[in-house]
This record gives C-alpha cells, sequence and structure tokens, in this order.
C-alpha cells in the first residue's frame, strides 16, 4: 500500500502532510486535506475508512470501487468512480479511480500508479493558479484537467502509430501483419472506453450544487477537463474510422494477392494441360501407334511440348497476365 497525503495551505498551494495525523487534522473546519491511497489491501482501506469515520453507503462503495463507473451524490458527501489510464509499463492499460468528496477532504482510491501528487507539486511550483482556489472543488477539478490530459495524449500516442501504419499500408502493404491492426483496435477499444466513461460523471460533477463542495468557483477549470474529454471523444471516433480503413484495405490486399496466386496456378494449368492431353495420349497402350515406330519420334514429342507450353507461356505474358 502506498499512502500520500496533502494539505491546501492559504496560498492554494499543496504541502505534504504526515498520513497518521490525517484523522486529526481533518477535525478543523478549515483543513484542506487530499489523502490519495493506492494498492491497498481490503483489510488495509478498512482501516482507513475506519480512522475517517466513512460509513454508511459511502463505505460500501469505496470498498467495491473496483470497475464500474459512477456518480453518488449524498447530503455530505459526493461519490465518484471513473475509469483512467493507469500509469504502467503496458500500453494503455486502465484501472478505476474512486473520489469521495468531503468539505475538508478528498479521498481516493486506486490499485495501479494513476494519480502522481509529485508531478502536482512540481506544476504547482511552475504555476502560481494551479487551484482556482482553496477548496476541494478546485483540487478534483485540477485532478480532472490532468486526467482529460492524459487521455487527449494517449489519444494523440494512438493517432500517430494509426497514421504511421497507413503510411506503410500505402508503400508496403505487404509489410503489414493483422495483429498490428488488431492491437491498436484493441488500445482504441480501451481508450474510447475510458473517455466515455468519463465524460457522464465529470459533466454530472460540474453540475453538481452541494454547498459545501463550492463547485461554482471551480467550474472553468472543470469545463477545461470536459472540453479535453469532448476533444478526446472526437478524435477517437474519427480513429475509429481509420481503423476501419485499414482494416478494409489489409483485406483488400490480402485477397488481391489470394487472386494472384489463384491467377498464376490458373495459367500454369492452361500451359500444362495441352501437354497433359499429349502425353495422355502418346501414354495409350494401344498396338497400333504409328508415332512409336519413327527414330525421332520421342525427341519431336519433347520438342512439340515445348514449343506448346512456350507459345501460351509468351501469349499470357503478351497479354498482361503476369502483371
Amino acid at each position: 500500500m502506498i499512502v500520500n497525503s496533502f494539505q491546501i495551505n492559504k496560498s492554494a498551494q499543496l504541502i505534504p502532510c504526515p498520513p497518521e495525523e490525517v484523522a486529526e487534522v481533518c477535525q478543523s473546519e478549515e483543513a484542506r486535506i487530499w489523502l490519495d491511497v493506492q494498492a491497498a489491501e481490503s483489510g488495509e482501506l478498512e482501516d482507513w475508512l475506519d480512522r475517517l469515520e466513512v460509513t454508511g453507503l459511502s463505505r460500501r462503495l469505496c470498498l467495491e470501487a473496483h470497475d464500474r463507473p459512477g456518480f453518488y451524490p449524498f447530503k455530505r458527501e459526493i461519490f465518484l468512480v471513473i475509469p483512467v489510464m493507469a500509469d504502467t509499463n503496458v500500453a494503455r492499460e486502465s484501472d478505476y479511480l474512486a473520489f469521495l468528496c468531503r468539505e475538508n477532504l478528498l479521498l481516493t482510491v486506486h490499485r495501479k500508479s494513476i494519480v502522481n501528487p509529485q508531478r502536482f507539486i512540481n506544476e504547482m511550483e511552475e504555476s502560481e493558479s494551479w487551484l482556482s482556489e482553496r477548496s476541494l472543488a478546485g483540487l478534483v477539478s485540477a485532478v480532472m484537467i490532468d486526467l482529460s490530459q492524459d487521455c487527449l495524449r494517449h489519444t494523440s500516442d494512438l493517432r500517430g502509430s494509426i497514421l504511421a501504419l497507413e503510411k506503410r499500408m500505402d508503400r508496403e502493404p505487404d509489410s503489414i501483419e493483422v495483429e498490428e491492426i488488431l492491437d491498436m483496435r484493441s488500445d482504441l477499444l480501451n481508450l474510447g472506453a475510458v473517455v466515455s466513461d468519463q465524460l457522464p460523471s465529470v459533466q454530472a460533477l460540474s453540475t453538481t450544487d452541494k454547498p459545501f463542495f463550492k463547485q461554482k468557483d471551480a467550474q472553468e477549470y472543470m469545463n477545461c477537463a470536459l472540453t479535453n474529454l469532448h476533444a478526446a471523444d472526437g478524435s477517437l471516433r474519427w480513429l475509429d474510422e481509420r481503423i476501419s480503413a485499414l482494416r478494409s484495405g489489409f483485406q483488400m490486399h490480402a485477397q488481391d494477392r489470394t487472386n494472384r496466386k489463384l491467377g498464376m496456378l490458373t495459367i500454369l494449368s492452361a500451359i500444362f494441360m495441352p501437354i497433359t492431353l499429349l502425353a495422355g495420349i502418346w501414354g495409350m497402350n494401344f498396338e497400333t501407334m504409328p508415332e512409336l515406330k519413327y527414330p525421332l519420334s520421342y525427341p519431336a514429342a519433347l520438342g512439340l511440348m515445348g514449343l506448346i507450353g512456350t507459345g501460351m507461356y509468351l501469349y499470357f505474358r503478351k497479354t498482361g497476365w503476369f502483371d
């Protein structure tokens, strides 16, 4: 289990906070705490929920937030689960990120490396307006912007891979393997599922009117995240069409190669058909076959067969059957 905790100071900056002090600090109405829990076992997560006094449906949702997105507005809490792209060595692997929002606490729970708090701190040092205000709504909107930018980055990477494959298809179609197209489509479907499942939850969060969440003060930031997600969704729809075109082009090229092979077999069959006919005639066991008594019958027969085969080959070549 990896636990990171931060406090938003009066200058709207994130500063580290010892995790063991989070429960005590949250008792203050002025506190604004972010607790991030990664890869926690069920018992470890339950222990943290006990410390933070998370009970009822919110507790159950935190423990079960593994594989389904959703938005749950409660009286004094907001619970949100969205799929996100995980920061792993596996290309475009997804995971689920759960948010539990209170007036003075943001709890995020996930299994894989998704949220990088150190990156937020670096961005905070580079920009004075990293947070829209000293509120959890501002923090959540900043995290949503970061996640939406991840979706845009993955979409851009996937677009580059698909366009590069299209160029190869135009220039070197024989070098394309069907597994390459299938892998890209799998990545596209995975990323598309993340973006399409994020959009409804983020839209619902952007319109919530809970007084403790103060969403109106961070509305511009949340709109930025929504704009990024809509842009990624539109790009993925276009990329899906490109993938379909790639598959159609690959199938047409494969069919063309098959037709060429069948055409070659047809030409060879046509060339050897008259030769086979002559060999069949001269191979019959009749007692009276005048050709068998001539001393030059054998070389003459071979020459005739060669002439017929060569003549037919030249005819097919001249008429474009080998092009």
